[in-house]
């Protein structure tokens, strides 16, 4: 003990009282009138936050891909096929209905098997972009900031 800490102490300076310390890096908080809450301790020095004590909110964002050039892209080598379509032609055998008109008709066809076959495409230089907004996230719980403390009994003189 100090030398400060020896003669400052209640205990030596009122012999055959008692004191108790009421420790370092605390607040003083004045309790009730009526005494029912002296020496309750409470409070914290230390404070974490969590999500759930920031405001609801949401963050929007957006970003581009780096330009880049994709060349040329080949396809798989398959997909033969061939397409119907509805081709129209003239009666061979009668050139005009006595008004003037050929006479027309309509017959379906297909056109020949193509067999398999693969195509060059080119894609080319192009970025991309994307945005948008993420979930909302926290729920605005409050955060209790009371520092550590103790309570004493405190009066004044008024008159």
């Amino acid at each position: 003990m100090t030398w400060f800490a020896q003669h400052k102490n209640p205990n030596t300076l009122f012999k055959g009282t008692t004191w108790k310390y009421i420790g370092e890096n605390k607040t003083i908080r004045l309790g009730k009138q009526d005494g029912s809450d002296i020496l309750n301790t409470g409070g914290t020095d230390n404070l974490s936050l969590s999500v759930d004590n920031l405001p609801e909110h949401a963050h929007d964002f957006s970003a581009r891909t780096d330009t880049f050039d994709y060349g040329h892209k080949g396809s798989n080598n398959a997909g033969g096929h061939s397409h119907q379509y509805n081709a129209v032609f003239r009666y061979n055998d009668v050139s005009d209905d006595g008004g003037g008109h050929a006479l027309y008709g309509v017959r379906s066809e297909n056109t020949s098997h193509s067999g398999d076959h693969s195509h060059i495409t080119y894609i080319g230089s192009h970025s991309h972009g994307v945005s948008g907004t993420t979930k909302n996230t926290g729920r605005g719980v409050p955060i209790n900031i009371v520092n550590s403390f103790i309570k004493l009994m405190a009066w004044y003189r008024v008159s």
